[in-house]
């Protein structure tokens, strides 16, 4: 009987701890349902208010164009568009692709993307203009950084690029100011990478010293063996605030130097003569470099920076240059005037005294007795 009355009372307890987890569990609140925790391969989710391009649904396959691509907060990258969907666009930039999410892109501006060798590039005998299409920096750099060369000189080092296959080159003319003997440096890529090769007898065509160009070029010796690849003029006056420029050259030696920044300002004026500023970092002997835009164009010939005052410097404007090379003839370079070239050297100056040399006392006597003979 105390057995049974036993196992009934443990059944009464359990019963009623059955009850009580029942009703605390009728009465505590609903969890508010979590959002799904986005994989590494799924997107984040996108804000229901953004304000977005509109976009295919199925994922498009866009190889063969370039997509200008305007982001959230003002910046923008130009580069070959390889894929686009709802999720984004997916760029190419050379030695990696990027994806952008869609909530970061406010506008795309495609264009296609015309096949190499297919260029829209016109020749002008000793030089070329033109429109070359948009591709990341890394590549340009690669395609148009053999043509600038190292401009050496008595007086100091600069830099040029070629514009034919003649061997015709640009550079500043306070480069060469004063100078006849000049000689540049090419790199040439081999096998092995980049070697050294020196031209030592550099001949100076044409000179604006008002607008600091000179034109030279290699003599026929020197071309036998060495066709340099000429760079693109640009013919149109596009570069606007903001654009994207780089530039390449020597800054204090050191060759092949590659740096970039944006357009500042296309219209600033110094001394009467137009200049585009920019704030990609300038140097001493950066002068008479190629500045480029995004597609490998010329847009301008660097001339001046300032090393004290940083995102300063200024380029010659490539309408400025092509009005020099179409009107060449009118600044041909003549060695026989002593304002291009030929130095003199000052006479000798005796510090003893301010008028001319002081003539020994012994000679005095030797001018005293035959004055005296003469009279």
């Amino acid at each position: 009987m105390r057995t049974a009355l036993t196992g009934l009372g443990v059944l009464a307890c359990v019963l009623l701890l059955a009850d009580a987890w029942a009703m605390a569990s009728d009465e505590a609140p609903a969890e508010a349902p979590t959002a799904p925790m986005p994989t590494p391969d799924e997107p984040p989710p996108v804000a229901e208010d953004a304000e977005l391009v509109p976009v295919p649904e199925e994922a498009e396959e866009v190889a063969g164009k370039v997509a200008t691509v305007h982001l959230v907060g003002g910046a923008k990258v130009t580069a070959p568009l390889l894929r686009r969907s709802t999720e984004g666009v997916v760029l190419d930039l050379g030695h990696d692709a990027i994806v952008v999410p869609r909530r970061q892109i406010i506008s795309i501006d495609e264009e296609a993307r015309p096949d190499e060798g297919d260029d829209d590039v016109t020749a002008h005998g000793i030089y070329s203009t033109g429109r070359l299409p948009a591709v990341p920096v890394a590549e340009l750099v690669r395609r148009y950084g053999d043509s600038v060369v190292m401009v050496r000189t008595s007086g100091g080092l600069g830099s040029g690029f070629f514009i034919s296959e003649q061997g015709h080159l640009i550079t500043n003319y306070h480069v060469i100011e004063g100078e006849t003997r000049i000689g540049i440096t090419v790199f040439e890529r081999g096998p092995a990478g980049y070697e050294k090769r020196e031209f030592r007898n550099v001949r100076i065509l044409a000179i604006q010293p008002l607008r600091d160009l000179a034109l030279l070029q290699l003599t026929a010796e020197d071309r036998e063996d060495f066709t340099p690849e000429p760079l693109v003029i640009t013919d149109s006056d596009e570069v606007t605030q903001g654009d994207l420029v780089f530039a390449i050259g020597a800054p204090l030696g050191l060759e092949r130097t590659v740096t970039q920044g944006i357009v500042s300002s296309t219209t600033r004026t110094l001394g009467h003569l137009r200049f585009i500023q920019t704030d990609a970092s300038i140097n001493p002997g950066n002068s008479g470099g190629p500045l480029f835009n995004a597609r490998g164009e010329v847009v301008g010939v660097v001339c001046a920076g300032y090393s004290y005052f940083q995102g300063l410097a200024f380029g010659i404007p490539a309408s400025d240059l092509l009005d020099f090379l179409r009107h060449r003839n009118a600044f041909l370079y003549d060695p026989s005037q002593p304002n291009t070239g030929v130095r003199y050297l000052d006479p000798p100056f005796n510090p003893n005294r301010e008028g001319e040399a002081e003539v020994p006392a012994d000679e005095d006597a030797d001018e005293e007795e035959h004055s005296g003979e003469e009279r």
